[in-house]
């Protein structure tokens, strides 16, 4: 769907909803999607966007920073816990069904909810399945393996070289994957493709990758930057976030590990607790040998990219403060350039 049919729906869904006249404009300015006014106390610079939900959220935010006027984000669909966010920032939001939160110092307050769009697309893409998802993170983090072969790919992600044909297909034809000539490719969105990656993989592969839930003693909280990780064994999401920013006290701890249970209980001293296990330990899902570009030094880590991602799945503020300070130090250049 194009984002002025977006644009043309939710503006039309928010006129049967009030009764203060609303007028779309066309906005001269190249930052700038639209004009919209709401009867005589509200001008908005329109930004329009297919979907938001937290993957996308900072660069939205870092965009919206840059208006002088009042902004207002409309969309095809915002996730809940982003529309949550967006509230909190006093930032005014409009999706095609009508659902909005719209306000400004002179007085004018509107909040709908609870409308369904019935126009949104469900068409499932491969590129986004689990072996979709595996792929992806391997390109993302070592571009060069698109123009190799469909083994070298397939050996990288850890997926069957089979299913790569069809993820490429379904990239190129979202728009995430640009082919050159007859040898060479490039990924292209790539800002894009991240955030739909970081979605896909908190939704549809994170969750199959649970091994199981545990605590640390006392002793081991107070002094977990101490213990012995062993080869194979990495933290991910809050302390690995500590490691990178030293800006997060970890809250629950991650890790990223398919060395055996017994023996991952012994060298860390972890005590089985399902319900109320402050770690959790997550199977490791990409091929440890590959060679990846955006690794850091520190071999205790997964790389930030997974980091972020981990981070984003959470609903804790802090944990999208450190999100945002982990993509600007470790991956805006990597996804902007």
């Amino acid at each position: 769907m194009l984002e002025s049919d977006i644009l043309y729906n939710a503006v039309e869904n928010l006129k049967k909803s009030i009764k203060l006249p609303v007028y779309l404009l066309d906005s001269n300015q190249k930052s700038v999607d639209a004009i919209l006014n709401i009867g005589s106390e509200g001008k908005y610079l329109v930004e329009v966007k297919r979907e938001v939900h937290k993957s996308n959220l900072p660069n939205i935010l870092a965009q919206l920073s840059n208006l002088r006027d009042l902004p207002l984000l409309v969309a095809k669909t915002i996730s809940k816990s982003t529309k949550e966010i967006l509230f909190r920032k006093n930032i005014s939001y409009l999706d095609m069904a009508g659902n909005c939160f719209i306000q400004n110092e002179d007085g004018l307050y509107i909040q709908i909810d609870g409308r369904k769009n019935t126009l949104t697309n469900r068409r499932k893409h491969k590129a986004f399945n689990k072996n979709g998802i595996k792929l992806i993170y391997a390109l993302l983090l070592n571009e060069r393996l698109i123009n190799q072969s469909y083994s070298d790919m397939a050996e990288a992600a850890d997926i069957s070289k089979s299913t790569v044909g069809s993820i490429l297909g379904d990239l190129q034809e979202r728009g995430f994957l640009l082919k050159i000539n007859a040898k060479k490719r490039k990924l292209s969105n790539k800002v894009d493709l991240l955030s739909e990656w970081v979605k896909s993989y908190n939704e549809k592969l994170k969750p199959t990758l649970i091994r199981g839930r545990y605590r640390l003693l006392p002793n081991q909280l107070q002094n977990w930057k101490k213990l012995d990780l062993e080869q194979d064994i990495f933290w991910g999401g809050e302390p690995a976030a500590d490691i990178l920013t030293n800006y997060l006290s970890p809250g629950e701890w991650t890790i990223y590990s398919n060395v055996g249970k017994n023996l991952l209980l012994k060298n860390l001293g972890l005590v089985p607790d399902p319900k109320n296990g402050n770690v959790i330990v997550y199977s490791i899902f990409w091929n440890p040998i590959s060679s990846l570009s955006l690794n850091i030094e520190n071999s205790k880590i997964v790389n930030p990219l997974l980091v972020y991602a981990d981070l984003l799945a959470t609903n804790d503020s802090r944990n999208f403060e450190t999100a945002n300070k982990i993509y600007e130090q470790y991956l805006s250049t990597h996804f902007t350039k």
